[in-house]
């Protein structure tokens, strides 16, 4: 696996380093790194070289905390980059969506884009109450989702519909970090889950907001799930 990083890069490790860190064979590491259990890459000279994170995630007993997203370089605006990649790439897409005018669209896209910046600075947020406040401001934000939805006669089922159509793509971006970045099992068990806890507040966020705007207006919508 090509990779930039140099031969005296600290991350990266020889065989016989890796050997010793594991104590298992050579010919061990080379079928772990063949079968892509542990990430490799070959030197301009034809040495090969593994991953020291990947190593050390196979350590028994090792400690298990989970990195932060930001310090390995994977910022909120990247990650959305890549949930949005994922979003765009799904075989299904809602036909109702392309009859919005370009504004409505984007306030759709706008709140989107705030609700995924201020879930994942949440859930790399170490201080309780900065937390607490980058959730409620995803969730302000899935309440206005959800009144938008209201405003065009989307139906309670289809609004729900639209958000889990979002939130299958952005756990298939965080596992696909966890993966990229070699997470182990714990830590990776322990993000999915918290983004999971948030993401049923979120949903009941967007159906609130659904509701408030429809109760208020005392209509009923026009527009079913399809």
């Amino acid at each position: 696996m090509a990779s930039p990083a140099s031969a005296n890069d600290p991350g990266w490790v020889t065989l016989t380093e890796a050997c010793r860190l594991l104590g298992v064979s050579p010919s061990t590491v080379r079928r772990w790194g063949d079968s892509g259990v542990v990430r490799t890459y070959t030197t301009p000279g034809g040495h090969r070289r593994f991953s020291r994170a990947g190593l050390e995630a196979m350590l028994p007993g090792r400690p298990s905390v989970r990195p932060s997203l930001t310090g390995l370089g994977e910022t909120p605006t990247s990650l959305a980059r890549g949930y949005r990649k994922n979003a765009d790439d799904a075989p299904t897409h809602i036909p109702w969506v392309s009859e919005l005018d370009d504004a409505k669209r984007e306030r759709f896209r706008g709140y989107g884009r705030g609700i995924v910046t201020s879930l994942l600075a949440a859930l790399d947020a170490d201080d309780a109450s900065r937390r607490v406040e980058l959730l409620r401001s995803a969730e302000d934000a899935c309440a206005s989702y959800g009144r938008l939805a209201a405003g065009e006669a989307l139906g309670a089922s289809m609004t729900a519909d639209l958000f889990l159509r979002f939130r299958r793509p952005f756990l298939d971006e965080l596992a696909s970090v966890a993966r990229r970045r070699e997470f182990d099992a714990t830590a990776t068990s322990a993000l999915i889950a918290d983004a999971n806890a948030a993401l049923d507040g979120l949903l009941l966020a967007t159906l609130r907001g659904w509701e408030a705007a429809t109760l208020g207006a005392g209509r009923r919508p026009k527009r079913a799930a399809s």
